[in-house]
């Protein structure tokens, strides 16, 4: 049974995603794939922006007219799940009508 992150963890993802590559730590452009029940949802390349304060990490996505009808631009490690696998920040989120969805940025540079 896989355990729940905590927001530590979730931190510790998005730090580990930042120090990865250089450009990372900065605005970038990185691939963004949605997933929602195994099922591809959206597929583009966008700007990313992670930040780490104290006590907060959060993620912002600068989206098309279509990410921003259906994704929220910000993720925070308070309110969803990030892990850090094989150069790849993955989300556990819920889109804007309430389905479980999985967000994969990869920095493909």
């Amino acid at each position: 049974m896989a355990r729940f992150k905590s927001p530590a963890d979730s931190q510790k993802a998005i730090c580990d995603y930042m120090y990865y590559r250089e450009e990372n730590k900065y605005m970038h452009r990185a691939r963004v794939l949605i997933s929602s029940s195994g099922k591809s949802q959206y597929n583009r390349i966008l700007n990313i922006i992670p930040e780490i304060s104290t006590n907060d990490a959060h993620v912002y996505i600068e989206g098309d007219a279509q990410f921003e009808r259906d994704y929220y631009l910000k993720y925070s490690n308070k309110f969803q799940e990030f892990s850090f696998i094989n150069g790849t920040l993955l989300i556990k989120a819920r889109d804007r009508w309430g389905n479980s969805i999985e967000i994969d940025i990869t920095n493909e540079s």
